[in-house]
């Protein structure tokens, strides 16, 4: 994926305005994860930073509450991306970014489950998803596994106890983090929670460390009802979905 200096350099004849290039600028954070949301203010640094001459931030503010591609986004005087209007932003800057859009599919998770909640969720799932239908078993079984991972650490972040799972700064193992959530009485797993999240960690496992072994499409099917069942737990338990 191309930087924001390059991509600011493609979007020169396609965009005039200050409000256009802070829209595609909104866009651009959206595909990379980059920020969550932006302010008027940011987005006019943003902007100079990139070489546009500096807009009012006054002015700008006003013209992307009216604009029909924004919304308010988690901070104050932020804004993000539009969900209904983000298809017109996809067709006019995909091609910008110097990757290739694979179709979205639920081959191993739905997306629709995590629309429009943590972006990394949905990249994730969306990986997941694509590694699968091209045959890259190896690659979705790692993921799968980092799914559950990252999900186990948002429960404890959601309940503000992080403390319980780091080791200094940095999370525990996954080893550790399976057995620590499936006994703890704050959470609320079914009993077959355990055995599902180790029957995922061997299959990640084994994909990322096994010298000789490839996965193969059998091994992920063959697990694929309670992987969905374990992440639908999880996505509630943790906050991501409602």
């Amino acid at each position: 994926m191309v930087s924001r200096k390059i991509f600011a350099a493609n979007i020169v004849g396609s965009t005039t305005t200050h409000v256009d290039r802070s829209i595609a600028f909104l866009w651009f954070y959206r595909q990379t994860a980059e920020y969550a949301d932006r302010t008027a203010a940011e987005l006019a640094q943003d902007l100079h930073d990139e070489d546009f001459s500096k807009p009012r931030v006054s002015r700008l503010h006003k013209e992307l509450v009216n604009s029909r591609y924004t919304v308010k986004g988690g901070r104050p005087k932020s804004f993000k991306i539009s969900l209904a209007n983000v298809g017109g932003l996809d067709a006019k800057y995909d091609s910008l970014l110097g990757h290739i859009e694979v179709p979205e599919t639920g081959s191993v998770l739905p997306v629709e489950w995590v629309r429009d909640t943590r972006r990394y969720v949905e990249d994730l799932i969306k990986q997941i998803n694509g590694s699968f239908d091209f045959g890259f078993y190896d690659a979705s079984a790692v993921l799968m596994r980092r799914l559950v991972e990252s999900l186990i650490i948002e429960i404890y972040i959601r309940q503000k106890r992080g403390a319980e799972i780091r080791e200094n700064s940095t999370f525990k193992r996954l080893e550790f983090l399976i057995g620590y959530v499936c006994k703890d009485q704050n959470v609320h797993l079914s009993r077959n929670s355990n055995g599902d999240m180790n029957a995922i960690k061997k299959l990640g496992d084994t994909a990322a460390h096994d010298r000789t072994y490839i996965t193969h499409e059998s091994d992920i099917t063959d697990l694929k009802q309670r992987y969905r069942r374990l992440i639908k737990e999880l996505l509630t338990e943790s906050g991501v979905v409602k």
